[in-house]
């Protein structure tokens, strides 16, 4: 690897870092797009690309969601009821979701990384307009009891498209069962530790004996470019966490929306 591609990677992973303390998205709804266009320049290609690419996320967002956590957990923002609720069917979404994404087409797996990422972005614009502000936590929409539910789904998504779940977690927590918004990065961000543990394993697995792996990988977890890109994200995860702590709830909101928005344009052109 040359000094270029080293230090694109710490960038890359940085930027992933902060975003996944600043907003919970654990961070591989930002590297995948990115990591898109710097593994081909590593000489990585090939139809398993895209495989290669979410399930070094796995391991990724993983890293960042407990640098993250800390961070998060000292600030006090994290609910762990919830936490506690949808952590073990979200292990169990993962190991699906990985399966899935084992025998799915690679084209598929892009358009539907897409369609996830614009429909939360629309929920979440759809609710500033119609509000004109958050709404204050309270009464959730629909029951609690469903969080494990939530937990199956987010784990299932997330490991399919090497997102670790948190774009999927977030747009209900804030809308559907009126979690403070403050406290849903952090939320978020402790679910993904164990969806993302559960994605790397099972990557690790079902990519094992392909025959186009990159070298010093482990299945679909390529270690050559997961070891830079968390150095660059595992600081800066916490940098976002504090970064969340401090900004206004409304514009948290919209700056997620607007960054789900891009990356599903960046994933579908």
């Amino acid at each position: 690897m040359t000094l270029y591609s080293i230090t694109a990677l710490l960038g890359t992973g940085a930027l992933a870092g902060l975003l996944a303390g600043f907003l919970g998205i654990g961070g591989g709804a930002v590297l995948t797009p990115l990591c898109l266009v710097i593994y081909p320049t590593l000489g990585v290609n090939g139809i398993d690309l895209i495989k290669i690419i979410f399930g070094t996320n796995m391991f990724l967002v993983t890293v960042f969601s407990i640098s993250a956590v800390l961070k998060h957990h000292s600030n006090r923002n994290i609910e762990w009821k919830p936490v506690l609720m949808m952590g073990p069917l979200a292990v169990a979404g993962s190991f699906t979701g990985s399966w899935m994404a084992s025998v799915s087409d690679p084209s598929i797996l892009r358009k539907l990384f897409a369609a996830v990422l614009i429909v939360s972005s629309a929920l979440i614009f759809r609710e500033d307009v119609n509000s004109r502000r958050i709404e204050p936590a309270g009464k959730p929409l629909i029951s609690r009891k469903l969080l494990p539910l939530l937990g199956f789904v987010a784990g299932t998504g997330g490991s399919l498209l090497g997102i670790g779940g948190g774009v999927i977690m977030i747009t209900p927590l804030i809308l559907l069962f009126r979690y403070p918004i403050e406290k849903v990065a952090g939320t978020s961000s402790s679910v993904i530790m164990f969806i993302g543990l559960a994605g790397t394993v099972s990557y690790m697995y079902y990519g094992r004996g392909m025959l186009e792996l990159p070298g010093w990988s482990a299945g679909y977890v390529w270690w050559t470019a997961a070891i830079p890109l968390a150095i660059g994200g595992v600081l800066m995860a916490r940098v976002g966490a504090w970064l969340n702590a401090i900004t206004h709830q409304i514009l948290l909101k919209r700056i997620f929306g607007i960054l789900l928005f891009i990356i599903a344009l960046k994933m579908f052109f």
